[in-house]
């Protein structure tokens, strides 16, 4: 029992002079290996972030400029504020967010289309720039009477009058006029329906089916390589157009069929290997029968 007594107070005794009340402050304990190891992995874990985390900040990775190409209409300052802005609120934290390899370039382009009205938006780098390709969408119809030239939009409304310097444009681009030399012309969006009311006729609007047609038959010519010059309407409220283009025959659309149907139509003949190119015009208004002249 002594014994027991004896060992049990001796180690009370050291404990308090190790870790309790009688603690020497003078002496060290040192703490345990894998504390050390725990410490200095997260030091060098650590370093090592923050030496990433430095690395995107140096000059040879930072965005220099941005070129945007493919505008008419919009005005390229403001596509390339929209990319800066971009990269000022998408990013990963720490990081520089003009970092040329690091960017979203996804990001970009969503948010291109969200802000301007664009068929299409490519963004690519370019070493230490980036390259903005976009296209933009055909929000407006041109509609010549005799009297003016006006545009309207993709529901038929009028939206305006044409500029003098647009009015000039259109004139060079249907042939009606020559461009004289070193003359800068106002710029037009290359698939524009232009629309020629052949009669007396002082329309302001069509109706929505035309104007939409007019839109579908460019578009679709276009993706059979066939470019658009102009719609012949004989009056706002017309049934057919007659559609100029660069080959060397017209075609005749029914205004009140699907253009899809009629482009059909006319794939069905153009793509025959005995297809004659016609001098004068392939009609479509009729179904499965199409002329040709």
């Amino acid at each position: 029992m002594l014994k027991k007594q004896r060992d049990f107070l001796r180690i009370r005794h050291a404990k308090e002079y190790i870790d309790g009340v009688r603690k020497n402050p003078f002496f060290f304990k040192a703490p345990p290996k894998q504390w050390i190891m725990i410490g200095a992995g997260a030091l060098m874990m650590s370093a090592a972030i923050a030496g990433a985390v430095g690395l995107t900040y140096l000059p040879m990775f930072r965005l220099t400029s941005i070129t945007v190409s493919g505008t008419t209409i919009v005005n390229p300052d403001d596509i390339q504020k929209n990319v800066k802005d971009t990269l000022a609120n998408y990013g990963y934290p720490l990081i520089a967010r003009d970092n040329v390899y690091l960017i979203r370039t996804s990001a970009i382009e969503a948010r291109l289309k969200q802000g301007f009205a664009l068929e299409t938006a490519v963004v690519q780098r370019n070493g230490t720039a980036l390259d903005v390709s976009v296209k933009e969408k055909i929000m407006t119809v041109v509609l010549r009477t005799k009297e003016k030239t006006i545009f309207l939009g993709l529901d038929g409304a009028y939206v305006r009058d044409a500029t003098a310097e647009e009015s000039r444009a259109i004139d060079v681009r249907i042939g009606t006029a020559i461009p004289t030399e070193g003359e800068a012309l106002v710029p037009l969006q290359e698939d524009l329906p232009i629309i020629l009311d052949t009669q007396n006729d002082p329309a302001t609007s069509l109706s929505v089916e035309s104007a939409s047609h007019a839109l579908d038959i460019v578009t679709l010519l276009k993706q059979r390589a066939i470019r658009v010059e102009t719609l012949a309407f004989d009056g706002a409220t017309a049934l057919f157009t007659r559609v100029t283009t660069d080959q060397a025959y017209d075609l005749y659309f029914d205004l009140n069929r699907p253009v899809i149907e009629q482009i059909s139509a006319l794939a069905a003949i153009i793509n025959k290997p005995s297809f004659s190119e016609p001098s004068e015009y392939i009609d479509l208004r009729f179904g499965a029968y199409v002329y040709v002249k």
